[in-house]
């Protein structure tokens, strides 16, 4: 059956060398001319609207000649773009795309339809809430309960993620309100299993019933009254509704205290954007509170446990925990399993409740390296039999199996699910949930009569308004072509991993003009970071010139030659890197912390994404040993430069 799944992999891609060119023309040619037919097909009564002499008139040959030439000169500029397909581009988090992808995008694309709504994509609609349902399932979601939909990347299906968590956050507080003014007695549900009147509780117990508690009240409110009088009330007290001055002073009112600043718990690891959407929010950045990592640039739970006590200690409510499965720079995968035992006893021991999202925006489609194809769990014992190597670890598929314990999870077809930009996913575990952010436009609102259920109007829940259903249909094809499990994508991405780890192996052991690589971990997927240690650089800056003198030798510039392969890099920073620098530190030698903490200091590192599945093996050209080789080679030459001479 392995041997099934590498030839399988042989028909998933164009290929490098462009080798699978005659059947994407086919399948291309295919989907043009069945959309020709399609068109033909359309009230053929009504005849042509563009006659044979138009097109051999001089105005219609002007213009195909300029569309001709213009298009050349298009393709001739687009040559100036990365070389994602080949082994020798190792840079950004971007690979080729599968060719079911490619062909599913450019098919739809003929029809141009817009997944707002299904008035305006009743096919592409249908299969974007397909692909939500198998994600969904991947990460072990019921279906039935859970929804997604299809952002166009993961920055906005984490801004949606915070969002909603901020409207579960809040939402107590506007029931309890809303409750009062329609006369209505509800019991809410405690952390700890108690029911108690919603009229007794306080701001900080409000603050602190869970998600689905929450989500329960608004619910019974919706039982209690009509409808409609439910949906002002709540309108008239939420924060949405009236904004956050009118809000505040609404809450000082009815409880002698405005709201408590809430804070937002991420990964130190965690991705830029997350300072970019507490502010979009109105959160603050001053909320965003940093979770210490360790040594394998994972959330430390111990450091996490102690975040929590202080915030308990301060009365200061936590909005939402920000988890990390497969860190930006390091593909790390926290142990989620962990995280989620912490919330656990955080509700039952200090009374704190929040919304746990999982940012699994890079390595959230390598749970599906955890399905068999016949729907069970897959051990990491039978993993690494499939890998023929150490990895993974079993607190690696504990941590994978945990995304299903989140509220909500982001995921980027466009990244580990090769399909094209752009594609996000938004995942909620709790389909309610969304109801708390739904706006419905006139043009737009549901049909009389039609079931809710029906889904048919998805941009009612979701930020974007316009998107395009070319997405879901590459998302969704690929899927077919490349099961979420074992044979597809669990496969493809065990490649990349037996990559990575190959050359991590590589550069560990390799000799660098006299120098060496100093490795941080062997990552949790497939992202290698290393630094580059010369024999003759004597202090932390040194190092930090040298191995920017090596980007710079393997990145694009303008107007200059293509390097011979592609990295990229990053740089290591207090605070966020405090719990990971230590053995660096060690290993490197000649380097203190206080070094590396002082302004301006920081440790630049080597980063190389390994998407493509051919550099687990040797090929005709081995990618690994070339890059190995070449980087020695970029070594010497900076060692013997004039400029390091002198």
């Amino acid at each position: 059956m392995t041997e099934h799944r590498h030839e399988a992999q042989h028909a998933w891609f164009l290929g490098p060398r462009a080798e699978n060119a005659d059947l994407m023309e086919r399948l291309v040619v295919e989907a043009l001319r069945d959309h020709a037919f399609w068109r033909r097909g359309f009230h053929p009564e009504e005849g042509g609207f563009i006659p044979e002499r138009a097109r051999r008139s001089e105005g219609y040959l002007d213009a195909t000649e300029r569309l001709t030439q213009e298009l050349s000169l298009l393709l001739a500029r687009l040559k100036a773009d990365l070389p994602f397909f080949s082994g020798r581009y190792l840079g950004h988090m971007v690979n080729e795309q599968t060719l079911a992808a490619q062909v599913g995008y450019f098919a739809t694309m003929l029809y141009n339809p817009n997944n707002v709504a299904a008035e305006s994509s009743p096919a592409t609609t249908l299969l974007e809430l397909e692909v939500a349902a198998d994600l969904a399932r991947m990460v072990g979601y019921d279906p039935r309960t859970a929804w997604g939909h299809l952002p166009s990347g993961g920055t906005l299906a984490n801004f949606e993620a915070l969002w909603i968590a901020r409207s579960t956050h809040d939402l107590p507080l506007s029931v309890a309100s809303a409750a009062k003014e329609l006369g209505v007695r509800l019991e809410a549900s405690l952390p700890e299993g108690e029911h108690v009147p919603l009229d007794k509780l306080g701001l900080w117990e409000l603050l602190n019933l869970s998600p689905s508690a929450a989500l329960d009240l608004r619910d019974a409110l919706f039982r209690s009254v009509d409808p409609v009088d439910a949906r002002r009330a709540l309108d008239a007290h939420s924060l949405s509704g009236v904004g956050y001055q009118d809000y505040t002073q609404q809450l000082a009112r009815t409880y002698g205290d405005p709201l408590p600043a809430a804070t937002v718990l991420v990964a130190a690891s965690g991705h830029y954007s997350w300072e970019k959407i507490v502010r979009a929010l109105g959160i603050g950045a001053g909320r965003l509170v940093n979770v210490p990592i360790d040594s394998r640039c994972r959330m430390d739970p111990d450091a996490l446990w102690a975040t929590l006590r202080a915030q308990q200690a301060k009365r200061t409510p936590v909005l939402a925990l920000v988890s990390v499965c497969g860190t930006t720079e390091e593909s790390a995968v926290d142990r989620l399993d962990k995280i989620a035992e912490v919330r656990e006893r955080a509700a039952r021991e200090l009374g704190i409740t929040f919304h746990l999202h999982s940012d699994a925006c890079y390595g959230g489609y390598a749970a599906a390296v955890t399905w068999g194809k016949e729907g069970r769990r897959r051990t990491a014992e039978e993993i690494r039999q499939s890998t023929g190597s150490a990895w993974p670890e079993a607190g690696w598929v504990e941590a994978m199996t945990a995304l299903s314990e989140t509220d909500s999870v982001s995921i980027d077809p466009h990244k580990l699910g090769y399909v094209p930009y752009p594609a996000g996913v938004f995942l909620l575990k709790d389909r309610r949930a969304r109801e708390l952010v739904a706006l419905d436009p006139p043009y737009l609102v549901p049909t009389p009569g039609i079931s809710a259920t029906e889904e048919r109007f998805l941009g009612r829940y979701s930020i974007e308004g316009s998107r395009p259903g070319a997405s879901a249909s590459a998302v969704w094809l690929s899927h077919k072509v490349v099961p979420l499990h074992e044979e597809g994508y669990g496969h493809l991405i065990e490649r990349t991993v037996v990559g990575a780890r190959r050359l991590h192996a590589a550069l560990a052991a390799a000799d660098l003009a006299g120098g060496r690589a100093v490795m941080l971990p062997r990552p949790d997927i497939n992202i290698v970071n290393y630094i580059v240690r010369p024999p003759d650089a004597p202090d932390l800056a040194a190092i930090n010139t040298f191995n920017e003198a090596l980007y710079a030798r393997l990145s694009q510039r303008p107007g200059a030659r293509p390097p011979e392969y592609y990295v990229t890099r990053t740089r290591l920073i207090t605070p966020t890197y405090d719990g990971a620098i230590g053995p660096l530190l060690q290993e490197l030698g000649g380097v203190t912390r206080e070094e590396w903490a002082a302004p301006g200091g920081g440790l630049v590192v080597l980063r190389m994404t390994v998407m493509d599945p051919w550099l687990a093996e040797a090929h005709t050209t081995d990618h690994v040993a070339g890059f190995v080789r070449h980087l020695a080679e970029l070594c010497a030459e900076l060692r013997s430069a004039p400029e390091r001479r002198r």
